[in-house]
């Protein structure tokens, strides 16, 4: 009655199903000076850690050679002449941190993001200013709901952390991703 034959030979099997832990990813559009430091502090994690940057000599092999010795996957984008691409290549519920050079860059990422994917969260580098423009370019011009515009965090990092250099925005960011992959491994074992 099989397509493969009868089997006949009684025995039992018993599957053993452990859920593995999903390792946190993160995306840093823009290596630039705040990008390049936060990369430095992510790579020191367990993460897939993603650079992506329009500008070939921020990825140069001899820029991120302090990222040898990672404890991060770290996947370096070099052909992101439109960065949006790169947006395909990411897992689901991937970390986005949007810090380019450019805000017209910035903004594209932004609505391209908004229109695509499932990700863990959304991070975009700026001053309120900036921040107020991108919120009505992406309601009129994007069509995007308020809802979905909230989901940009900006700015992005710890609150009480206000220091304006490179490396301090840098750890302010990395402590609230740190934060968030807390609280999702603790919501994932509940």
């Amino acid at each position: 009655p099989y397509e493969h034959g009868v089997q006949c030979c009684g025995g039992e099997v018993t599957v053993f199903l452990e859920p593995l832990p999903v390792v946190p990813a993160v995306a840093i559009f823009g290596v630039g000076h705040v990008g390049f430091e936060l990369a430095r502090i992510l790579a020191r994690q367990d993460i897939e850690l993603h650079l992506i940057d329009t500008r070939p000599e921020q990825l140069a092999p001899s820029r991120l050679a302090v990222l040898a010795d990672s404890v991060a996957n770290v996947h370096v984008h070099t052909n992101a002449v439109l960065p949006e691409i790169a947006l395909g290549e990411l897992p689901p519920g991937t970390h986005i941190l949007i810090m380019t050079h450019d805000h017209a860059e910035d903004y594209a990422l932004c609505d391209a993001v908004l229109r695509e994917g499932e990700y863990g969260s959304i991070g975009l580098i700026g001053s309120s200013a900036k921040w107020a423009r991108f919120q009505r370019r992406l309601a009129v011009d994007g069509g995007h709901s308020a809802a979905a515009i909230a989901r940009i965090r900006t700015p992005i990092g710890l609150t009480e952390i206000t220091g304006k250099e490179p490396a301090t925005i840098a750890v302010s960011v990395a402590a609230h991703l740190l934060l968030a992959f807390e609280r999702q491994a603790t919501r994932s074992l509940a």
